[in-house]
C-alpha cells in the first residue's frame, strides 16, 4: 500500500475515533510497525495528528481534517492533471453536474468557456469560479450550508438534484476498491453523489491514484457505478490492469 494511501486511511480512521494504535494500523494496512511509526511521524510533522505512546490522536477538530481548504492541499498536481484531461469530455450544449469535491473543483478552470453549457452544482467555490463566464448557465442547488466543506447538503439538496437531468456528472470519491466499491469520507457527501449519479446519463469519476484500493468511512456504490473513471498516470500498473480485467472503463490522464 503506497504511503499516500496509508496517510488517507489513517486520517479517515481518526475521523471516527480519537485514538488509534500502531499495531491496529499495521494490521489493517498490512505493513510493519516501523513503517507505521514513520507514517505517524510524517503526519505529525504536517500537523494532522499528535503522536502518543503506541499510537496517535487527532490534532485538529475532526471537521477541519476533511474541510475543503484542507483537502485542496493534497495531491494537487495529480488532481489538476486529471481535470485538464477530463475537460475534453465536455461538449457544447451539455448539462453537467459538478459535485463539491476538491478534485472536481479543478475541472472548472479547464472548461472551454466558449461552450454553451449548463452547470448544476451544490459547491460554492465552483459557482464563484464560474460567475465570470456569462455564457455558462449556472444553477446552485439549495440546502443547508456546511461552512467547512463550502457546500450545500441535506434532503432539499438531494431532492433538487433528482429534479434535474444531466448529460454528464463529474464526481469524486474518498476511496475506490474492487472489493468494497466507492466510498466517501462523509455520509452526506456520499448521498449527494448517489443522487447526482441517479440523475445523469453518464457518470465520470475523477479520482487521483492515492484513492485506489483505499476504503474511506462510508461505502455507497459499486465500483461499476461510473461509466468512466479518470485517474492520473501515477496509478500502480498492477491496479490499473486489475480494473481493466474486470471490464471497468478506466483511463489514465494524458499530460
Amino acid at each position: 500500500m503506497p504511503s499516500q494511501v496509508r496517510f488517507n486511511y489513517i486520517l479517515d480512521w481518526l475521523e471516527t475515533q480519537e485514538h488509534i494504535t500502531i499495531s491496529e494500523i499495521a494490521k489493517k494496512c498490512k505493513v510493519s510497525e516501523i513503517t507505521v511509526r514513520r507514517d505517524l511521524d510524517e503526519l505529525e510533522r504536517q500537523g494532522f495528528l499528535i503522536r502518543t505512546h503506541g499510537g496517535a490522536i487527532r490534532n485538529k477538530p475532526i471537521e477541519n481534517l476533511f474541510s475543503f481548504d484542507n483537502k485542496m492541499t493534497r495531491n494537487v498536481e495529480n488532481k489538476i492533471e486529471i481535470c485538464r484531461y477530463a475537460a475534453n469530455f465536455i461538449k457544447d450544449h451539455d448539462v453537467i453536474f459538478i459535485d463539491c469535491g476538491t478534485t472536481v473543483y479543478h475541472l472548472v478552470q479547464f472548461i472551454n468557456h466558449s461552450l454553451n453549457i449548463r452547470v448544476i452544482t451544490n459547491s460554492l467555490p465552483v459557482v464563484s469560479k464560474l460567475i465570470q463566464y456569462s455564457n455558462i448557465r449556472v444553477s446552485l442547488i439549495g440546502g443547508e450550508l456546511d461552512h467547512e466543506r463550502k457546500a450545500l447538503y441535506g434532503g432539499i439538496t438531494e431532492s433538487m438534484f433528482l429534479r434535474f437531468r444531466a448529460t454528464k456528472a463529474f464526481v469524486g470519491a474518498g476511496g475506490i476498491s474492487l472489493a468494497h466499491g466507492i466510498s466517501s469520507n462523509d455520509e452526506k457527501e456520499a448521498m449527494i453523489t448517489q443522487r447526482i449519479s441517479e440523475s445523469a446519463n453518464e457518470v465520470i469519476l475523477l479520482c487521483d491514484s492515492s484513492k485506489f484500493e483505499h476504503v474511506a468511512f462510508y461505502t455507497y456504490a459499486p465500483v461499476t457505478m461510473p461509466n468512466l473513471i479518470i485517474t492520473d498516470n501515477q496509478l500502480d500498473p498492477k491496479i490499473y490492469n486489475q480494473y481493466r480485467e474486470k471490464k471497468i472503463n478506466i483511463l489514465l490522464a494524458e499530460p
